[in-house]
């Protein structure tokens, strides 16, 4: 188990494919869970260049695995998997886990625990602002203010951008030294062999 703090906000990446016709607006409860290596859940990397190389659209998800409020299935906290191989790595929905942390720097997560979800990057000439307000109201600690008097000129939307941009990239790599640290404590304390993030 890598221990997370009552209502600790992490992030990752999420590459998915979008059609065009899909605004700057993205909302956590329309992720859909997958089927993949590790079972049912949202699969995310903590490795940008892995992201990037994806081919898809590279979303942050800011995600919660002790929140606060129960979930409605009630779990919480992340499992450390050295690997995807092996059933008992598969089993961490049925252990009560909100995701796991497999093959170094890859999670799979419940979508009830993710909190917020932004695009990285976003190529078009329009802007969002509401959109983007409502994205900040979502995240635990916003790199941004955004009310009535905001500056909402063109010029200000591509500093947004790229203060959500830099603030993401930031958050994930903060998170995958968290989980690493975590990770190397219980794996010297011989409560997690093989974990490991890398």
């Amino acid at each position: 188990t890598l221990k997370c703090d009552v209502d600790e906000a992490l992030s990752a990446y999420h590459c998915v494919t979008l059609f065009d016709a899909i605004g700057y607006e993205l909302y956590p409860q329309d992720l859909q869970e997958a089927a993949g290596r590790m079972g049912l859940g949202v699969y995310c990397t903590l490795d940008l260049a892995k992201a990037q190389a994806s081919g898809k659209s590279v979303l942050v998800v800011e995600f919660r695995p002790s929140p606060a409020q129960a979930t409605r299935s009630g779990t919480s906290e992340l499992m450390a998997a050295a690997t995807a191989d092996g059933e008992d790595a598969k089993r961490w929905r049925q252990r009560g886990y909100n995701g796991a942390v497999f093959d170094g720097s890859e999670l799979v997560l419940r979508s009830e625990c993710i909190r917020a979800l932004y695009r990285r990057e976003w190529h078009r000439q329009e802007v969002a602002w509401p959109a983007m307000k409502r994205i900040m109201r979502q995240m635990r600690d916003p790199p941004l203010a955004i009310d009535d008097q905001s500056a909402t000129t063109d010029v200000a939307w591509v500093k947004a951008l790229d203060r959500l941009k830099t603030y993401g990239d930031r958050q994930v790599s903060d998170s995958r030294e968290l989980l690493e640290a975590r990770c190397q404590r219980q794996a010297s304390s011989g409560r997690a062999a093989g974990c490991a993030v890398s």
